[in-house]
């Protein structure tokens, strides 16, 4: 199960879980002094995704701090996002959705090989990434191959200094946000996905408008599908709330002057509530390095 529980980490239904943008983000002090680089990841891929590209590479390499949402490897982190992805003792998740929204979860679910009794003992946000992860696992992308997950190996293995931008309880949060309407929202979308056999083709076309850079495809992306005006509870603690919170964090951790690579999902990087549109306005010189990541063919 730890596999469901680290996308539930990275992800967050589909309004936000494969959203990323690839460019790479300089931060540089009034001197002119590289303190920072930004990279938005993608938390489902496949080899399609790799190699990364020398500019990417390069600021890793320079940078002996890595900054992340959370440590999705830490067990502990893993065993509060599975009790927090429960329902109370004696709740079931069928009195929770529309009887036609659960028959269909139930149907699919069952075909992808999750136990019933299993599935009404799930929160709505964790079934709806429980049913994203292994849907996406079946059509060939994993987090395994998430950018995210992927450098947090190479920065353990190079003995890089690892930080959290952000707490579990605050994550819980932001999957769990918005109230009933905007959840079932996130779950309908992603139900409609697998069960047209369309999810496989847009993550292809998230991951393509991701290696194009391509900023205002990931944005249309996001509500591809949805009723934006149901969605917006969820996407305003989901993404805007957490842009904010994640950039004081780092601009905190910019008073040390030994450069920082921040690799966080791309949804974040995006729009005039991005970090670096908000480290911008706190006085830092951003500036965006393209292209980040040659298109491969989609």
């Amino acid at each position: 199960m730890n596999a469901i529980l680290r996308s539930l980490l990275v992800m967050f239904a589909l309004v936000g879980q494969a959203v990323a943008a690839p460019s790479l983000w300089e931060v540089r002090d009034a001197q002119g002094s590289v303190r920072a680089y930004l990279f938005g990841t993608v938390h489902l891929c496949n080899a399609s995704c790799y190699p990364l590209p020398g500019p990417v590479n390069d600021a890793f390499s320079r940078s002996e701090r890595v900054a992340f949402e959370l440590d999705v490897t830490d067990p502990a982190v893993l065993a509060a996002i599975s009790a927090a992805g429960l329902l109370p003792e004696g709740e079931r998740l069928s009195h929770r959705l529309p009887q036609a929204v659960f028959r269909d979860l139930s149907n699919v679910a069952e075909r992808l090989g999750l136990p019933s009794a299993l599935l009404q003992s799930m929160q709505p946000w964790f079934a709806t990434n429980w049913l994203l992860s292994a849907a996406a696992a079946e059509a060939g992308f994993s987090t395994d191959h998430g950018v995210d997950l992927v450098l947090h190996g190479r920065a353990v293995a190079a003995g890089k200094r690892l930080t959290s931008l952000e707490t579990v309880e605050r994550q819980v949060l932001a999957l769990s946000a918005g109230g009933d309407e905007a959840q079932q929202e996130a779950l309908v979308q992603t139900l409609t996905l697998v069960q047209d056999q369309q999810l496989q083709a847009y993550l292809s076309r998230m991951i393509g408008a991701w290696a194009r850079g391509d900023d205002e495809a990931l944005m249309m992306l996001m509500f591809e599908g949805m009723d934006a005006e149901a969605i917006e509870p969820l996407m305003t603690d989901l993404i805007d709330a957490r842009n904010a919170e994640m950039s004081l964090r780092i601009h905190a951790l910019l008073d040390d002057p030994e450069p920082l690579f921040v690799a966080v999902g791309g949804g974040h990087m995006v729009g005039e509530t991005g970090i670096p549109t908000q480290l911008a306005r706190m006085g830092w010189r951003v500036s965006k390095v393209s292209p980040a990541i040659v298109p491969t063919a989609y």
